[in-house]
């Protein structure tokens, strides 16, 4: 099936053979760990209708109807402790993401793992893991038509980090080196100078104080850069 490289890298993340994809769309995910017989019991999950339909209609074209089961409703809330082991929760942002976590804190203390892609406010959703007492045991980064994406991969587990940075940006990312992210701070590191070379010739104070707040950005980013 055509399935974005995304939605590819989510999916090579699951590890184990009970899935609930939440917010699944069109049910890509799980119909695509059907096709590679990742899984025995999916549940396809969504709170808008229209989506489910289609989804229930390509479950059907590739006749996976009966590993893969459709759940109406919010988040997590369709589904019971321990009916899955792995939370796919991939395409939505990371306040949002946050959002269904809390939501539904029995089936996430259940949950073996959880793969999240969060489409921004990705620094907010590490710290947030490392409260609930999960783990990013793995971090990739990939770009696609242009854009950069953050996949992670939690266990349970208790971590913290010791830096700013690591929440930031991705302690993984900085031990790998990842050639993406380097890209991408080096992109947002040159934006930011910018920024600080007009704010450095306004004199109002609105000025003033957002160039401390950029200074203070720079500083992590120069920081960062310094590890890759």
């Amino acid at each position: 099936m055509d399935i974005s490289k995304r939605l590819q890298a989510v999916a090579a993340l699951v590890s184990y053979p009970l899935v609930a994809d939440i917010g699944t769309d069109h049910g890509y995910v799980p119909i695509f760990l059907h096709s590679l017989r990742k899984i025995t019991k999916a549940f396809a999950c969504d709170v808008r209708k229209g989506p489910l339909e289609k989804a229930k209609e390509n479950i059907l074209l590739y006749d996976a109807q009966s590993v893969i089961e459709t759940r109406l409703g919010s988040g997590l809330t369709p589904l019971q402790p321990k009916e899955a082991q792995t939370a796919v929760i991939a395409g939505m942002g990371g306040m949002l993401t946050i959002r269904i976590l809390e939501d539904s804190p029995a089936v996430v203390a259940a949950l073996k793992e959880l793969i999240l892609a969060p489409q921004h406010d990705v620094d907010a959703v590490r710290r947030y893991l490392h409260t609930i007492g999960f783990s990013i045991e793995t971090e990739l980064m990939l770009k696609e038509e242009g854009k950069y994406y953050n996949i992670l991969r939690c266990i349970p587990g208790e971590e913290k980090y010791q830096r700013e940075i690591d929440y930031l940006y991705g302690n993984g990312l900085l031990l790998q080196k990842n050639p993406l992210l380097k890209e991408l701070l080096t992109t947002e590191e040159r934006k930011y100078r910018l920024v600080e070379q007009r704010l450095l010739e306004s004199q109002t104070e609105n000025a003033k104080e957002r160039l401390l707040q950029v200074r203070e950005k720079l500083g992590f980013m120069r920081e960062a850069l310094a590890c890759l």
